[in-house]
């Protein structure tokens, strides 16, 4: 069991850079289906690993740089250094998830417990007001939004998946979109290790994505009284930005959440 957390005593140093590159796990999060058959609208939200001094415009995605990015990396991760699309016209906020998953809580779990899913409901279980508040700045983004943390790959992928089935897009793409991810990990792990990270020697901490770890926090949500919605209301979001957030992602007549 492995998350995108670089070791926090080793941000990515600025100071080392490959050749320009896009990205390794950058995407539009668009052309997604409902549940009644509506669309994520393309070039409103999208999600990656942690951006890089001196990357490239990316080609896939229809507007850059986002008007709002939400880094959930951990201050220790982030090291002090400044985003790199911490500039005008782009609102950079740094909401950390992660912290209870820090090395003495994950010694204290027998390994074989340790699998991906009990590390996503640990993640979660700490997070609750934090994914509330992203929910607002989405909701309230005056462009495209942008969530990353490490290497895109679990934190932002619990956050990309409670924000998709919170405004009705169907589990299963929701589960496709999520397990993309496995397709660019060779160029994903090559770029965090040519950005200065440290690889780890454990190879359990190469792989990729998990749909039952994934399933397994969306029906726990889903499970709660009032559904996701119900879950994010009970934690701190305001009704009112659940009906922006589906206005904003979803194609079509303006979308009730829920």
């Amino acid at each position: 069991m492995k998350l995108d957390l670089v070791p926090s005593t080793h941000p990515l140093s600025p100071a080392v850079h490959a050749a320009p590159d896009a990205p390794a796990n950058l995407r539009d999060v668009r052309g997604l289906r409902t549940d009644d058959g509506r669309i994520v609208r393309r070039g409103v939200l999208y999600r990656s690993d942690a951006p890089q001094p001196h990357d490239a415009v990316p080609a896939d995605v229809p507007v850059w740089p986002p008007a709002t990015v939400i880094d959930l990396r951990s201050a220790l991760e982030i090291g002090g250094a400044v985003h790199p699309l911490d500039a005008d016209g782009t609102a950079v906020h740094h909401i950390g998830l992660g912290a209870g998953l820090v090395p003495e809580v994950v010694a204290a779990v027998p390994r074989e417990q340790r699998d991906l899913t009990w590390a996503y409901r640990q993640l979660m279980g700490d997070a609750t007001a934090e994914i509330a508040g992203i929910v607002r700045l989405i909701a309230t983004a005056p462009g495209p939004a942008l969530v990353h943390c490490a290497a895109g790959k679990d934190r932002t992928g619990l956050v990309i998946a409670v924000l998709l089935r919170t405004v009705g897009v169907r589990r299963a793409e929701v589960r496709a979109d999520y397990l993309r991810t496995n397709d660019n990990l060779d160029r994903l792990w090559a770029r965090l290790e040519a950005a200065g990270a440290p690889m780890p020697a454990d190879e359990d901490a190469l792989l990729g994505v998990e749909a039952a770890a994934l399933d397994s926090v969306l029906d726990d949500l889903e499970g709660h009284p009032g559904g996701l919605t119900g879950w994010l209301v009970r934690h701190g979001t305001d009704p009112d930005d659940l009906r922006r957030l589906g206005e904003r992602l979803i194609s079509g007549p303006a979308a009730t959440a829920g």
